[in-house]
Protein backbone atom coordinates (compact mmCIF):
# COMPACT_ATOMS: atom_id res chain seq x y z
CA UNK A 1 0.00 0.00 0.00
CA UNK A 2 2.82 2.37 0.92
CA UNK A 3 4.50 1.57 -2.40
CA UNK A 4 1.32 2.42 -4.28
CA UNK A 5 0.94 5.73 -2.43
CA UNK A 6 4.57 6.59 -3.22
CA UNK A 7 3.96 5.89 -6.92
CA UNK A 8 0.89 8.14 -6.90
CA UNK A 9 2.89 10.90 -5.21
CA UNK A 10 5.64 10.65 -7.82
CA UNK A 11 3.08 10.93 -10.60
CA UNK A 12 1.85 14.17 -9.09
CA UNK A 13 5.35 15.54 -8.57
CA UNK A 14 6.74 14.76 -12.01
CA UNK A 15 4.97 17.60 -13.90
CA UNK A 16 6.17 20.10 -11.30
CA UNK A 17 9.74 18.86 -11.68
CA UNK A 18 9.57 19.08 -15.48
CA UNK A 19 8.25 22.63 -15.32
CA UNK A 20 10.67 23.80 -12.64
CA UNK A 21 12.07 27.27 -13.23
CA UNK A 22 15.46 27.05 -14.96
CA UNK A 23 18.38 28.56 -13.08
CA UNK A 24 21.14 28.15 -15.66
CA UNK A 25 20.34 29.57 -19.09
CA UNK A 26 22.36 29.74 -22.31
CA UNK A 27 21.14 31.96 -25.15
CA UNK A 28 22.25 31.70 -28.76
CA UNK A 29 20.80 34.74 -30.52
CA UNK A 30 21.50 38.39 -29.78
CA UNK A 31 17.85 39.42 -29.67
CA UNK A 32 16.96 36.62 -27.26
CA UNK A 33 19.85 37.61 -25.02
CA UNK A 34 18.62 41.21 -25.02
CA UNK A 35 15.16 39.98 -24.11
CA UNK A 36 16.49 38.12 -21.08
CA UNK A 37 18.16 41.32 -19.90
CA UNK A 38 15.07 43.46 -20.49
CA UNK A 39 13.05 40.99 -18.43
CA UNK A 40 15.52 41.46 -15.58
CA UNK A 41 16.60 37.81 -15.67
CA UNK A 42 20.25 38.25 -16.57
CA UNK A 43 21.35 36.50 -13.35
CA UNK A 44 20.18 33.25 -14.98
CA UNK A 45 22.59 33.60 -17.92
CA UNK A 46 25.69 31.44 -17.72
CA UNK A 47 26.82 31.87 -21.36
CA UNK A 48 25.81 33.49 -24.66
CA UNK A 49 26.77 33.17 -28.31
CA UNK A 50 28.90 35.56 -30.34
CA UNK A 51 25.91 37.43 -31.79
CA UNK A 52 25.12 38.59 -28.26
CA UNK A 53 27.01 41.84 -27.76
CA UNK A 54 24.34 44.01 -26.20
CA UNK A 55 24.01 45.16 -23.51
CA UNK A 56 27.65 45.73 -22.62
CA UNK A 57 27.38 43.37 -19.65
CA UNK A 58 27.28 40.44 -22.07
CA UNK A 59 31.01 40.93 -22.65
CA UNK A 60 31.71 39.46 -19.22
CA UNK A 61 29.88 36.20 -19.99
CA UNK A 62 31.49 33.09 -21.50
CA UNK A 63 30.94 32.77 -25.26
CA UNK A 64 29.88 29.41 -26.66
CA UNK A 65 30.55 30.29 -30.31
CA UNK A 66 28.36 31.26 -33.25
CA UNK A 67 24.72 30.17 -33.21
CA UNK A 68 25.06 28.51 -36.64
CA UNK A 69 28.00 26.44 -35.41
CA UNK A 70 27.13 25.60 -31.82
CA UNK A 71 29.62 23.20 -30.21
CA UNK A 72 28.21 20.29 -28.24
CA UNK A 73 30.99 20.19 -25.65
CA UNK A 74 31.15 23.98 -25.30
CA UNK A 75 27.46 24.30 -24.51
CA UNK A 76 27.31 21.23 -22.28
CA UNK A 77 30.29 22.50 -20.25
CA UNK A 78 28.12 25.41 -19.09
CA UNK A 79 25.74 22.88 -17.45
CA UNK A 80 22.62 24.71 -18.70
CA UNK A 81 19.08 23.80 -17.77
CA UNK A 82 17.88 25.35 -21.02
CA UNK A 83 19.32 26.60 -24.30
CA UNK A 84 17.15 29.24 -25.95
CA UNK A 85 17.93 29.88 -29.60
CA UNK A 86 16.26 30.31 -32.99
CA UNK A 87 15.63 28.15 -36.01
CA UNK A 88 18.91 29.47 -37.42
CA UNK A 89 20.81 27.41 -34.85
CA UNK A 90 23.05 24.65 -36.18
CA UNK A 91 24.21 21.98 -36.49
CA UNK A 92 21.03 20.07 -35.68
CA UNK A 93 23.08 17.05 -34.69
CA UNK A 94 24.59 18.96 -31.75
CA UNK A 95 21.20 20.27 -30.67
CA UNK A 96 19.87 16.71 -30.67
CA UNK A 97 22.85 15.51 -28.64
CA UNK A 98 22.33 18.29 -26.10
CA UNK A 99 18.68 17.35 -25.75
CA UNK A 100 19.64 13.71 -25.15
CA UNK A 101 22.11 14.92 -22.52
CA UNK A 102 19.23 16.51 -20.62
CA UNK A 103 19.37 20.12 -21.83
CA UNK A 104 16.00 21.66 -22.56
CA UNK A 105 16.27 23.00 -26.12
CA UNK A 106 13.95 25.87 -27.05
CA UNK A 107 14.17 26.75 -30.75
CA UNK A 108 12.12 29.86 -31.50
CA UNK A 109 10.98 31.01 -34.95
CA UNK A 110 12.58 33.99 -36.63
CA UNK A 111 10.82 37.29 -35.94
CA UNK A 112 10.64 39.58 -38.97
CA UNK A 113 7.60 41.62 -38.01
CA UNK A 114 6.79 43.73 -34.95
CA UNK A 115 4.03 41.26 -34.07
CA UNK A 116 6.38 38.28 -34.23
CA UNK A 117 8.98 40.18 -32.22
CA UNK A 118 6.51 40.82 -29.41
CA UNK A 119 5.27 37.23 -29.52
CA UNK A 120 8.85 36.01 -29.11
CA UNK A 121 9.22 38.08 -25.95
CA UNK A 122 6.12 36.42 -24.51
CA UNK A 123 7.55 33.02 -25.39
CA UNK A 124 10.85 33.76 -23.63
CA UNK A 125 8.88 34.94 -20.62
CA UNK A 126 6.93 31.68 -20.63
CA UNK A 127 10.08 29.57 -20.82
CA UNK A 128 11.73 31.47 -17.96
CA UNK A 129 8.60 31.69 -15.79
CA UNK A 130 8.38 35.47 -16.17
CA UNK A 131 4.98 35.80 -17.79
CA UNK A 132 3.99 39.02 -15.99
CA UNK A 133 7.28 40.73 -16.77
CA UNK A 134 7.00 39.70 -20.42
CA UNK A 135 3.44 40.99 -20.73
CA UNK A 136 4.43 44.32 -19.20
CA UNK A 137 7.39 44.65 -21.56
CA UNK A 138 5.26 43.78 -24.59
CA UNK A 139 2.69 46.41 -23.62
CA UNK A 140 5.42 49.04 -23.34
CA UNK A 141 7.09 48.14 -26.64
CA UNK A 142 3.79 47.79 -28.48
CA UNK A 143 2.87 51.36 -27.58
CA UNK A 144 6.23 52.67 -28.78
CA UNK A 145 6.04 50.71 -32.05
CA UNK A 146 2.53 51.99 -32.74
CA UNK A 147 3.69 55.57 -32.28
CA UNK A 148 6.51 55.17 -34.80
CA UNK A 149 4.36 53.33 -37.31
CA UNK A 150 1.68 56.00 -37.10
CA UNK A 151 4.32 58.61 -37.88
CA UNK A 152 5.50 56.51 -40.84
CA UNK A 153 1.93 56.13 -42.11
CA UNK A 154 1.40 59.89 -41.90
CA UNK A 155 4.37 60.42 -44.24
CA UNK A 156 2.04 59.75 -47.14
CA UNK A 157 4.73 58.08 -49.24
CA UNK A 158 6.84 54.94 -49.40
CA UNK A 159 10.47 56.01 -49.88
CA UNK A 160 12.82 53.68 -51.74
CA UNK A 161 15.65 52.57 -49.46
CA UNK A 162 18.96 51.00 -50.39
CA UNK A 163 19.87 48.64 -47.54
CA UNK A 164 23.48 47.49 -47.34
CA UNK A 165 24.96 44.91 -44.99
CA UNK A 166 28.65 45.20 -44.10
CA UNK A 167 29.17 41.68 -42.86
CA UNK A 168 32.67 40.67 -41.87
CA UNK A 169 34.59 38.58 -44.38
CA UNK A 170 31.59 38.66 -46.69
CA UNK A 171 32.38 42.29 -47.41
CA UNK A 172 29.49 44.46 -48.59
CA UNK A 173 26.13 42.90 -49.43
CA UNK A 174 22.93 44.31 -50.87
CA UNK A 175 19.76 43.33 -49.02
CA UNK A 176 17.18 42.05 -51.46
CA UNK A 177 13.71 40.62 -51.04
CA UNK A 178 12.80 38.09 -48.32
CA UNK A 179 15.29 39.47 -45.81
CA UNK A 180 15.04 40.94 -42.33
CA UNK A 181 16.19 44.22 -43.89
CA UNK A 182 13.29 44.26 -46.34
CA UNK A 183 10.90 43.38 -43.51
CA UNK A 184 12.25 46.26 -41.42
CA UNK A 185 11.65 48.69 -44.28
CA UNK A 186 8.09 47.46 -44.69
CA UNK A 187 7.48 48.08 -40.98
CA UNK A 188 8.16 51.81 -41.49
CA UNK A 189 6.17 52.20 -44.70
CA UNK A 190 9.19 52.11 -46.99
CA UNK A 191 10.18 50.14 -50.11
CA UNK A 192 13.31 48.13 -50.74
CA UNK A 193 15.13 49.82 -53.64
CA UNK A 194 16.59 46.45 -54.67
CA UNK A 195 13.85 44.36 -56.23
CA UNK A 196 15.76 42.05 -58.54
CA UNK A 197 17.52 39.83 -56.00
CA UNK A 198 16.48 37.50 -53.19
CA UNK A 199 18.40 37.41 -49.92
CA UNK A 200 21.77 39.11 -49.49
CA UNK A 201 24.05 39.33 -52.51
CA UNK A 202 27.50 40.90 -53.03
CA UNK A 203 27.17 44.58 -53.89
CA UNK A 204 28.09 45.74 -57.35
CA UNK A 205 28.79 49.34 -58.16
CA UNK A 206 26.38 49.15 -61.09
CA UNK A 207 23.53 47.93 -58.89
CA UNK A 208 24.18 50.71 -56.38
CA UNK A 209 23.99 53.40 -59.04
CA UNK A 210 20.91 51.84 -60.63
CA UNK A 211 18.98 51.70 -57.34
CA UNK A 212 18.45 55.49 -57.18
CA UNK A 213 17.20 55.36 -53.58
CA UNK A 214 15.55 58.05 -51.51
CA UNK A 215 17.55 56.92 -48.47
CA UNK A 216 20.49 54.65 -47.66
CA UNK A 217 20.89 52.36 -44.64
CA UNK A 218 24.13 50.58 -43.81
CA UNK A 219 24.13 47.85 -41.17
CA UNK A 220 27.56 46.98 -39.76
CA UNK A 221 28.31 43.66 -38.10
CA UNK A 222 31.29 45.41 -36.47
CA UNK A 223 31.33 49.16 -35.66
CA UNK A 224 33.37 51.15 -38.14
CA UNK A 225 33.47 48.29 -40.62
CA UNK A 226 32.02 50.21 -43.55
CA UNK A 227 34.32 52.74 -45.22
CA UNK A 228 32.53 55.13 -47.56
CA UNK A 229 35.82 56.04 -49.21
CA UNK A 230 35.80 52.57 -50.78
CA UNK A 231 32.35 53.11 -52.23
CA UNK A 232 32.30 56.48 -53.97
CA UNK A 233 29.27 55.37 -55.97
CA UNK A 234 27.28 55.63 -52.76
CA UNK A 235 28.71 59.02 -51.92
CA UNK A 236 27.56 60.33 -55.30
CA UNK A 237 23.95 59.28 -54.82
CA UNK A 238 21.53 62.11 -54.05
CA UNK A 239 20.28 60.27 -50.96
CA UNK A 240 23.76 60.23 -49.45
CA UNK A 241 24.51 63.85 -50.35
CA UNK A 242 21.18 65.06 -48.94
CA UNK A 243 21.80 63.36 -45.60
CA UNK A 244 19.07 60.73 -45.90
CA UNK A 245 21.36 57.99 -44.64
CA UNK A 246 22.31 56.09 -41.53
CA UNK A 247 25.00 53.68 -40.40
CA UNK A 248 24.17 51.47 -37.43
CA UNK A 249 24.85 48.13 -35.77
CA UNK A 250 23.33 45.22 -37.65
CA UNK A 251 21.91 43.55 -34.53
CA UNK A 252 20.26 46.82 -33.52
CA UNK A 253 18.61 47.15 -36.92
CA UNK A 254 17.92 43.54 -37.84
CA UNK A 255 17.62 41.69 -34.53
CA UNK A 256 13.89 42.46 -34.08
CA UNK A 257 14.48 42.32 -30.34
CA UNK A 258 13.45 44.65 -27.51
CA UNK A 259 15.25 47.57 -29.21
CA UNK A 260 12.94 47.31 -32.23
CA UNK A 261 11.03 50.55 -31.40
CA UNK A 262 14.34 52.43 -31.28
CA UNK A 263 15.47 50.88 -34.57
CA UNK A 264 12.20 51.76 -36.29
CA UNK A 265 12.34 55.31 -34.97
CA UNK A 266 15.97 55.81 -36.04
CA UNK A 267 15.19 54.50 -39.52
CA UNK A 268 12.01 56.53 -39.85
CA UNK A 269 13.88 59.73 -39.02
CA UNK A 270 16.25 59.43 -42.00
CA UNK A 271 13.48 58.81 -44.52
CA UNK A 272 12.42 61.81 -46.60
CA UNK A 273 8.81 62.88 -46.28
CA UNK A 274 8.69 64.16 -49.84
CA UNK A 275 9.65 60.91 -51.60
CA UNK A 276 7.55 60.02 -54.59
CA UNK A 277 4.48 58.02 -53.72
CA UNK A 278 4.70 54.47 -55.06
CA UNK A 279 1.49 53.50 -56.83
CA UNK A 280 0.09 50.00 -57.11
CA UNK A 281 0.80 50.14 -60.85
CA UNK A 282 4.54 50.84 -60.45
Amino acid sequence: MRGRMLLIALCWLTPALVQAEPTRVVTADGAITETVYRLGLESMLVAVDTTSGYPEETQALPKIGYLRALPFEGVLAMRPDVLITTEQAAPQENLDRLAKAGVQIETLPMAWTPEASLERILTVGEILHARTEAKDLVAELSSEISRVQQSAANRGSRPRVLFILAAGNHSVLLAGQDTAASALLDAVNAENAVTTIQGYKPASREAILASQPDAIVIAESTPGQFDISNWQELAHLDAWKSGHRMVADSMFLLGFGPRLPEALDALNRVLPSNAAVVSDDS
